[in-house]
């Protein structure tokens, strides 16, 4: 699996070929392309599926990280709620909601009816914009799914064909045995 640098190096790399392409493909308007930008550019830098362990992408939040800590003792690593794409991609969306929507319910029920105002005037004018928001996370979701198996296989392969090559386990298993004291059978008299 390639570290968390590597990730963001690589989508990096590709927002924009991607981006632009899809703009190409698609026949996409120039905030379309942008909200989709934007959104594989969260994703990368804030969102990604690492964020079930300490990450990269997890320090990105600063002192908001500890949004992300039930996050992480819920999932465990490379799960299948945490790195298949779309399907991560939705849950670490709609798990971000519990806090502003705990926010929004502890502050009152004026503040509640301005929220619900609000989604409902702007959801027309921003619908689309948001959807291609999240269309631009699930496409940087997806390319970091493609990497970890990519990467897992190379190694894989590569380990299994080096003449050399032993585990850590069976490494350190061997030290501890030749470092085992002899049985008293076998001590001298």
């Amino acid at each position: 699996m390639p570290m968390g640098r590597t990730h963001r190096l690589i989508n990096t790399y590709l927002c924009v070929p991607l981006v632009v392409g899809a703009t190409v493909a698609a026949h996409w308007s120039p905030l379309q392309a942008l909200s989709c930008g934007v959104g594989y550019c969260f994703a990368t830098f804030f969102m990604n599926p690492d964020l079930d362990l300490d990450s990269v992408g997890y320090q990105s939040w600063g002192p908001l990280r500890i949004i992300w800590w039930p996050y992480q003792k819920i999932l465990a690593h490379r799960s299948y709620f945490s790195h298949f794409p779309v399907i991560s991609t939705v849950l670490r969306i709609v798990y971000l909601m519990w806090f502003p929507v705990l926010m929004i319910a502890l502050l009152g029920s004026s503040v509640q009816m301005v929220a619900r105002e609000t989604i409902f005037d702007w959801w027309p004018i921003i619908g689309a914009y948001l959807l291609m928001f999240i269309l631009g996370m699930i496409v940087s979701d997806t390319l970091h799914a493609i990497l970890d198996v990519v990467s897992t296989d190379f190694k894989r392969h590569f380990s299994r064909h080096s003449p050399h090559h032993q585990s850590f386990w069976e490494h350190h298993g061997e030290r501890r045995k030749s470092r085992a004291r002899p049985s008293p059978k076998h001590r001298r008299r």
